[in-house]
């Protein structure tokens, strides 16, 4: 499977909106970093929790368009 970077979520509440909508549309993806996150949460800011979005090369177009709303906030 082609997986691209697409988006760094900023929190789990994020992560968590992000997550279900790609499954509402359902884009192919898989959150890095996702399970290590769960284990320290908080602001504990390291290359080991951090979380990165990523989609199947197919979609990421779609997932993009869908996370427009939340890369204007950045």
């Amino acid at each position: 499977m082609d997986l691209v970077p697409v988006y760094a979520p900023r929190t789990e509440s994020e992560a968590a909106v992000i997550t279900s909508l790609m499954q509402a549309y359902n884009v192919e993806f898989f959150i890095r970093g996702g399970a290590f996150s769960k284990m320290y949460p908080g602001p504990v800011a390291t290359d080991l929790n951090a979380q990165m979005l990523m989609v199947h090369r197919d979609d990421e177009q779609i997932a993009r368009q869908l996370l427009a709303p939340f890369m204007e906030n950045t």
